[in-house]
């Protein structure tokens, strides 16, 4: 018995020993330091057509820790084209709209998008969620046709369709009361820049998109729209993001979300960035804010102006603050869809404020004289036996 008692004994012993080693060696892996690496794609995937340096987006190894805040323009398909880069995606990609849950079919040249890219093990930049970010969305209080420009729930839209005739021709389709839905960056006035015009008549829910430039406790303001705060909301001061959704009741905004974010909403552990803005000045050295990120590190480029569009690429070096690596002009895509019907043709990719003058005619297309011939539109005769009714 007694050497049973001890056979027993010395098998609890040997396991209480092997699970105190494998306990001491998780938590020692638990509190490695997690080593960075610079990511180095090949020519060819994308990236650099912008002017963006591959070099200056480190992200770390393919474990799925770290990744790269993007903020853009989704510019092309096939991967989804944002800020030049390539972000792969698959049908188990989170997609939201403004906060709410769609699919991947909801995704538009045009649109602006939000989410984090990470470096896969094949060495792929890959959006696990993405989020379609719209401007605004409501009626039109003013419109201008010869100034191309909208007014839309206080908020000024400017579009550049550089005298595209089918864009102009569905721009001037649109009517003041129509409701739309406005993909667009900020300048720094915040003028709305269009880059997606999309009418909309199946719902009522209007939205606003924006940086609060004036707060009390009871309501803040974006652009001249006023949005009224609920009793318990947590505090907005300016400079804030906030996403705000309702409808109108009698004419009066009555919001059922008022979401605030900080200008860089991305999470702790995303290090680095490729954003999308507007340039506040020219050319030159110097800490600049931009669209509410302080942004330093790299001068702008030579011969940027005002309110040309760049893209800055760096890493979070703080609350709101971008150190760039490199920053580069951009441009822009201008599509209008649905207005009154008609199907308007992505504009071309052209450079923010290119006159009308200097886009090329489309090159004349010769068409055939004739329509091709279709068959009759009669039904065939069909025999049936004499004295058999038809059923």
């Amino acid at each position: 018995m007694r050497r049973g008692t001890n056979q027993r004994l010395n098998v609890q012993t040997l396991r209480a020993c092997a699970a105190a080693a494998l306990l001491s060696l998780l938590t020692a892996c638990a509190t490695a330091p997690v080593q960075t690496a610079a990511v180095d794609p090949k020519n060819g995937d994308g990236i650099g057509g912008t002017g963006i340096s591959v070099a200056k987006i480190n992200t770390r190894g393919g474990d799925g820790i770290g990744g790269t805040g993007v903020r853009g323009t989704i510019t092309g398909f096939g991967s989804i084209l944002v800020n030049g880069l390539k972000l792969e995606f698959d049908h188990t990609t989170k997609v939201e709209t403004d906060g709410k849950p769609t699919t991947l079919e909801a995704l538009r040249i045009g649109q602006i998008v939000q989410g984090v890219a990470r470096t896969d093990k094949s060495g792929k930049l890959s959006l696990a969620a993405v989020e379609i970010q719209h401007a605004v969305t409501g009626p039109i209080s003013a419109i201008d046709y010869t100034a191309e420009t909208l007014t839309v729930l206080g908020q000024k839209v400017r579009l550049n369709l550089g005298g595209d005739k089918n864009d102009v021709k569905a721009f001037k389709t649109l009517e003041v009361g129509d409701m739309v839905v406005v993909s667009g960056l900020r300048q720094a006035d915040g003028t709305i820049v269009a880059t997606r015009v999309d009418q909309r008549s199946d719902e009522d829910r209007i939205m606003v998109r924006g940086l609060i430039t004036a707060a009390t406790t009871t309501s803040v303001r974006v652009g001249e729209f006023d949005i009224p705060l609920a009793l318990g909301t947590a505090p907005l001061k300016v400079g804030d993001r906030v996403l705000a959704s309702g409808r109108l009741v009698n004419g009066a905004f009555v919001a059922d979300v008022v979401l605030g974010s900080a200008a860089l909403p991305f999470d702790g552990d995303v290090t680095n960035v490729s954003l999308e803005a507007y340039a506040p000045k020219a050319s030159g050295t110097g800490t600049v804010s931009i669209d509410g990120v302080n942004v330093g590190g790299a001068a702008l480029p030579a011969g940027t102006a005002v309110n040309d569009r760049v893209i800055i690429t760096g890493q979070i070096s703080g609350p709101n603050i971008v150190t760039a690596g490199s920053i580069a002009k951009a441009t822009t895509t201008v599509t209008i869809n649905a207005a009154r019907g008609s199907r308007a043709h992505p504009a071309a990719m052209r450079p923010d404020n290119q006159r009308p003058e200097r886009v090329a005619p489309r090159p004349n297309v010769e068409r055939p004289q004739s329509r091709p011939e279709t068959p009759a539109a009669t039904r065939p005769v069909i025999e049936r036996p004499q004295g058999v009714p038809m059923v």
